[in-house]
């Protein structure tokens, strides 16, 4: 008898721990507890039919009037016939957008419309007029290069959205090159824009990965110091048109002792050039051979020689866009560069606009208020606008993301909840907004963009793939230059 007690224990303690979160999620559902919000708990929401999900708590958060808003442009598709890797490690083990694999998750496929989805044609909003500094600049874009840096979470790595962007604005403006290289990247497998490898002594400080001894991580969030002949290589690719070559490699460093540092092009022979010693901010400009090269590496000759922030790869004047990808993060990184960073990069770069595309990994986390997040964030604009007195800001808020209800996915619910705080942010700090959850269709637009053939998105329902990225780069460089041409 005393066996079977025992045997009957776990189940009796599993019993009674359902019971109790269950009961504690009912009475203190809404609650905040240090910055989390208790939610009730649904132990048969993967097994409710459809017809039992109500949506009538998104109504007070989500803006339906879109009649007056025009479609967007066709998807440009240039990259369907691609497959490759995924972009994260995580996602490589999730399904690619097999509707057959779709069947064995459970997921209905009845009723559903697998081509591309409309999407809306979204103008900028918020402060508009702090885009000026933007918009003036471009009118100088054929004597002057000019600078957008745009930064955002995993959703951006590879350089998937941005290029689409860079090649946009490129197309108009001129301008050839990919712009701003790290040193050393968690995105080389999957980057298609560029092909870059390192070798393995370099130690690095980053805001996503850390920074212990609080390094001066430069306008990327990141430095690399040699820890001996450390080398970096960069190869161009035909992915676009606009990056097939470069005539001018710009290297950034800081902290250099006076030495050499060796560079070839194209695989050719090495040829040497001179660091500057200081602390400061410096600029190493490598000019290609002739008719422009396609490669680029770099070569250190000692550990410790210097601090090296990255390579810029750069043809004519025009327009640059710089991809900086922070995975898993949420935008506060931010507060990890010094201002002395931004400083000096800033009069080196040119920077006109900065594009802020971050949210996903905070509606992992977030309350139905979000104090803590939109304070810092505001802090974080407060410190941009700072820095780049002369340099438009535009806030991209989060786009959609689904998590399983039943047989189906829908939005989760904290998307629409942190948009509306992001809305907020851009309004008290004063800069322009775009919203990508409405461009993208609204609610439950993420269930239509994965059911698309070719997928626009991955079956994490949260990231999107290269035929979605590209979209979204098309879509925000549309809304960009809408607000130009009104501009104008």
């Amino acid at each position: 008898m005393h066996s079977e007690n025992q045997k009957n224990k776990p189940v009796i303690l599993i019993a009674l721990t359902i019971v109790f979160v269950i009961l504690l999620s009912h009475f203190l559902s809404g609650v905040n507890i240090l910055g989390y919000t208790v939610k009730p708990v649904d132990l048969f929401m993967d097994i409710e039919p459809d017809s039992l999900i109500s949506y009538n708590n998104f109504n007070h958060i989500l803006n339906n009037s879109f009649a007056d808003l025009l479609p967007s442009q066709n998807n440009k598709e240039k990259i369907s016939s691609l497959t490759g890797s995924i972009s994260i490690d995580l996602i490589r083990s999730l399904i690619k957008g097999d509707h057959n694999n779709r069947q064995a998750l459970g997921l209905s496929l009845e009723n559903q419309d697998y081509q591309v989805p409309p999407t809306i044609n979204v103008p900028i909003t918020g402060n508009v007029a702090q885009m000026k500094y933007f918009f003036d600049a471009l009118k100088k874009a054929g004597s002057e290069k000019i600078r957008i840096a745009h930064y955002g979470d995993s959703g951006v790595e590879g350089d998937a959205i941005t290029a689409n962007i860079r090649e946009d604005f490129q197309q108009k403006f001129g301008g050839k090159g990919v712009g701003f290289l790290a040193i050393t990247s968690q995105d080389i497998t999957f980057r298609t824009t560029t092909k870059e490898a390192f070798s393995n002594n370099w130690t690095t400080a980053s805001v996503v990965t850390g920074n212990p001894k609080s390094l001066p991580v430069g306008i990327n969030g990141e430095l690399a110091i040699p820890q001996g002949q450390s080398w970096v290589s960069y190869h161009t690719t035909n992915w676009l048109p606009y990056l097939k070559t470069f005539n001018m490699a710009r290297v950034f460093y800081s902290n250099a002792k006076p030495s050499t540092l060796y560079y070839s092009f194209n695989d050719g022979s090495n040829q040497s050039a001179i660091l500057q010693a200081g602390n400061t901010l410096k600029e190493l400009k490598l000019e290609a051979p002739g008719g422009g090269a396609e490669s680029l590496k770099l070569t250190t000759t000692f550990g410790d020689q210097a601090y090296f922030y990255g390579v810029s790869l750069e043809d004519g004047n025009g327009v640059y866009v710089d991809n900086f990808p922070w995975r898993g993060n949420t935008g506060l990184g931010f507060l990890g560069i010094p201002e002395s960073s931004f400083m000096q990069f800033g009069k080196m770069l040119n920077y006109k606009l900065i594009i802020l595309e971050f949210g996903a990994n905070e509606t992992s986390f977030s309350s139905s208020q979000n104090t803590w997040y939109a304070n810092q964030m505001i802090k974080v604009i407060n410190n941009l606008k700072k820095a780049f007195p002369q340099t438009s800001i535009l806030l991209i808020g989060v786009g959609d993301r689904g998590i399983k209800r039943g047989t189906r996915f829908v939005t989760d619910p904290n998307v629409p909840l942190l948009l509306k705080v992001q809305e907020e942010i851009a309004n008290k700090t004063g800069v322009a907004f775009w919203n990508v959850f409405e461009a993208m269709g609204g609610y439950g637009a993420m269930e239509k963009w994965v059911n698309a053939n070719p997928p626009l998105a991955l079956m994490d329902y949260t990231h999107p793939s290269w035929q979605g990225s590209a979209k979204l780069g098309d879509m925000i460089a549309n809304a960009i230059l809408q607000a130009y041409y009104n501009y104008k």
